[in-house]
């Protein structure tokens, strides 16, 4: 499993980097990116947690990377 931000609908509030900043980090926008790692089980925990806290539902994690612009799967 691996973590997915989309960089159009991020806020950048800092939440996900603040739970999980082995996963979450920003970006030279200022916008929240996740690392290409695949998620152990702790990690996944807590990006499933930032997960469900984002405000702008801007985060997925799944097998399957989707397209930023329009969250479908590529």
């Amino acid at each position: 499993m691996k973590a997915f931000v989309n960089k159009h609908s991020c806020i950048f509030c800092g939440l996900c980097g603040g739970i999980c900043p082995d996963v979450f980090q920003s970006d030279h926008d200022g916008k929240s990116i996740s690392l290409d790692i695949e998620l152990s089980d702790e990690l996944l925990i807590m990006a499933r947690h930032a997960e469900s806290i984002c405000p702008t539902w801007s985060i997925t994690i799944d097998d399957f990377p989707r397209n930023e612009t329009d969250n479908a799967w590529v």
